[in-house]
């Protein structure tokens, strides 16, 4: 059995093994791989430690110089930063009592960003569900993408909550943390910060984005170039104008929820347009001025039925932002469905036709530049829908949704029969 100073013999081996290595020898595929195994490993490397760390501060070893705390003893001893030294304590009391992430972490199947996420979403509130479902969680998280894990881990957290009853909590704490703070500098600026809920930061920022880019173009006309904070300031300040000038009867805008049923990948979905996570209960102080939407499914890839209680066109757009979620280049960009192009697979002057089966998501760098695109994608199979697939898809959902298994154990084989 190996002892202490052998494993950090080893290690210690190992990384002069890797200092010495002569990268400007090495080929692009080598550098590549070399790059992003030494990245996965230093996680797995600071997860493997978390046992052993949280018995040295369980036990009070750090304690035997008089230190004060764990992480002031580490970030002494290591020559290190006290703030990062009690992350790294914090993160290994937490871990001890999540085996599953913790096994994930050490196995390289989460990042450590992730199971950061997975350690704030773990509320004393939410402990005695986590400990249930900590396994059902991780399955879903294993080797997802940052962004994906974010939104799996925040409906997790909206659906805890509703066992807990406590499903009103996170759109109440939302709606009272929003603030805004304006005052006055020494030489007469105004300093502005603050916080906003989800659906009134979507209502702001989407405001801000359409004015900034009327400000670039109209910065292009004059050949000016303004930064993108700079463009920012005059938008909030040109949305002041406006609002000043705006009649009393004007007509506000509206945000957009979606409702989304039909397949698992996503059911009981709700978000808002930009694919932020909201509970209904988000919903209540907007239910007068906004607008929905309800998209159905019919397995993971196919739009049988979009509504249109939409304001505006698009509706076939919509329903590939929905299924797509984010660019759908191979190199896993994950540039989120309202910053992107939506893009005929085979192209159009080529004959391919404009459908939910030909179209998908590229961010604008990776539709636009030619030496980016990708140029090798297949259109999904093409197949007529109509009224007795939307009612097929319904009438499963319907019943997935209220367990029929229940009450009635044939009634799949009769409706795939029919």
């Amino acid at each position: 059995m190996s002892t202490v100073a052998d494993v950090v013999e080893h290690l210690q081996n190992s990384l002069d093994a890797l200092a010495s290595l002569d990268v400007d020898t090495l080929s692009d595929t080598d550098l590549h791989h070399l790059t992003v195994h030494t990245r996965r490993i230093q996680d797995r490397l600071t997860a493997a430690a978390v046992p052993a760390m949280a018995r040295w501060d369980a036990r009070a070893v750090w304690a035997d110089n008089g230190a004060r705390t764990a992480g002031a003893r580490l970030a002494v001893d290591t020559r290190g930063a006290k703030r990062s030294a009690d992350l790294l304590v914090r993160r290994a009391r937490s871990l001890v009592h999540m085996p599953g992430t913790l096994a994930a972490a050490i196995s390289g199947e989460l990042s450590l960003d992730v199971v950061d996420l997975v350690i704030a979403a773990n509320t004393p509130e939410r402990r005695e569900v986590f400990a249930e479902l900590e396994a059902d969680l991780v399955e879903v998280l294993r080797c997802q993408r940052y962004r994906l894990a974010a939104r799996s881990i925040r409906y997790w957290c909206d659906r805890a909550d509703a066992l807990l009853g406590l499903d009103g909590a996170r759109a109440k704490h939302d709606h009272e943390r929003a603030h805004l703070y304006a005052s006055e500098t020494i030489d007469g600026h105004v300093a502005l910060s603050g916080h906003l809920d989800p659906v009134g930061g979507e209502i702001v920022t989407n405001e801000l984005d359409r004015l900034i880019e009327h400000l670039r173009a109209a910065d292009a006309e004059h050949g000016t170039e303004r930064t993108l904070a700079q463009l920012r300031a005059a938008a909030l300040v040109e949305m002041a104008r406006r609002s000043a000038a705006m009649p009393g009867d004007a007509r506000f805008s509206r945000p957009l929820f979606s409702v989304v049923i039909g397949d698992d990948r996503f059911r009981e979905l709700c978000e808002l347009a930009n694919g932020t996570v909201i509970t209904p209960h988000h919903l209540v102080p907007y239910l007068t001025d906004a607008m929905y939407e309800t998209i159905l499914f019919d397995g993971p890839h196919t739009v049988v039925s979009v509504s249109n209680k939409r304001l505006f066109t698009g509706a076939l757009r919509r329903a590939i932002e929905v299924r797509d979620r984010h660019c759908q280049h191979p190199s896993e960009c994950d540039e989120p469905a309202p910053d992107c192009d939506v893009d005929h697979i085979v192209p159009a002057a080529q004959g391919g036709p404009t459908s939910q089966f030909n179209g998908r998501l590229e961010c604008k760098v990776h539709n636009r530049n030619p030496t980016k695109h990708d140029h090798g994608a297949r259109p999904f199979p093409e197949r007529p829908v109509d009224h007795l697939d939307v009612l097929r898809a319904r009438i499963r959902w319907w019943m997935r949704r209220y367990h029929p298994d229940e009450y009635d154990p044939d009634w799949r084989t009769r409706l795939d029969t029919a």
